[in-house]
């Protein structure tokens, strides 16, 4: 049933490179009482609407429960808003490089374009609509690209909060090189795979906005590394469960690591998403073994710059 909100939304916006451990993170969070779990929704306009991908939940996302009630609301005053024009803005100011020019427009130092604020308010609508419709306190919103969190400063009726989810690269830059295949249309297709060069530094892009992000907002900042959710993930949860909502909730744990999940309405995102029921969590450090020593050197060369800043050795004991 939908509620209409008065006060400010609140939405965790998890940034960082992908081959993470987002979706895990996500999945989680969405089962904890008053937290909804929205996936990667950057990429509803494109993939959920234009290419008619699949909600986590089956069924395509425009005949999805949840989201035909979300979208019916943000759409519902006709020819005020374009599909393609809304991808269009993604496209044009919400690259990641375009993080710190977001950043100065919030703060008043630059003057916002037209784009950047019509992308700010159909956004924000949609936010506040998720929260409307499902009637939850905290959206969590898996993207992970710094500028799409940078605009959320351009949203009044927003409340906020940034987790910056960290990975060795080493081991992102190995994940993605595996063959996966997507879930989420009726033909096989398979997930994009990225090379060492193009992983590493996307490694280090995402991760300096990220910290530029945070330092920003260092109350409204969780800096996490995919490491110490693996090691300790109940705790983990439940540390940042308290940070955003300021209250113990129940977990979806059995034990440490053994957690419960059920269907959920994540809109993009990795096929584990599609999980449901009893799932074990353990650190994937496949890369360990298998990557080899040349290439473990060059992902290290090229991240260099912050790979102590997240207490990442550069040679493994």
């Amino acid at each position: 049933m939908t509620t209409e909100r008065t006060g400010r939304q609140k939405v965790l916006y998890v940034i960082g490179w992908g081959r993470s451990g987002s979706t895990l993170l996500d999945t989680l969070l969405g089962e904890v009482d008053g937290f909804f779990s929205s996936g990667e929704l950057h990429n509803i306009w494109q993939e959920g609407l234009t290419e008619g991908r699949k909600c986590g939940c089956g069924r395509p996302v425009v005949a999805c429960p949840v989201w035909s009630e979300v979208l019916a609301g943000v759409f519902s005053d006709p020819g005020s808003l374009n599909l393609a024009e809304i991808i269009r803005w993604q496209n044009e100011e919400l690259r990641t490089r375009h993080t710190w020019r977001v950043m100065r427009s919030s703060s008043g130092d630059r003057v916002p374009s037209r784009a950047l604020l019509r992308s700010a308010d159909v956004m924000e609508r949609l936010y506040r609509k998720v929260g409307e419709v499902t009637g939850a306190e905290v959206v969590v919103d898996s993207s992970k690209v710094p500028s799409n969190a940078a605009l959320l400063e351009l949203m009044p009726g927003i409340e906020p909060f940034f987790l910056q989810l960290v990975r060795d690269p080493r081991a992102s830059a190995f994940s993605w090189q595996r063959q996966k295949a997507r879930l989420d249309l009726h033909e096989a297709e398979g997930m994009p795979r990225f090379g060492l060069t193009k992983s590493s530094l996307n490694w280090l892009a995402f991760n300096a906005a990220g910290e530029a992000l945070r330092r920003r907002h260092p109350r409204r900042s969780y800096l996490l590394r995919y490491e110490d959710l693996m090691a300790k993930p109940q705790d983990t949860v439940g540390g940042i469960v308290r940070f955003v909502g300021g209250t113990d909730r129940t977990l979806p744990f059995a034990d440490e690591r053994i957690a419960h999940v059920r269907e959920n309405h994540t809109v993009s995102g990795n096929p584990s998403r599609f999980r449901t029921g009893r799932i074990e969590i353990r650190e994937d450090d496949e890369w360990k073994s298998s990557q080899s020593p040349l290439r473990r050197a060059f992902v290290v060369a090229l991240s260099l710059p912050l790979l102590h800043r997240y207490r990442y050795p550069i040679r493994l004991v």
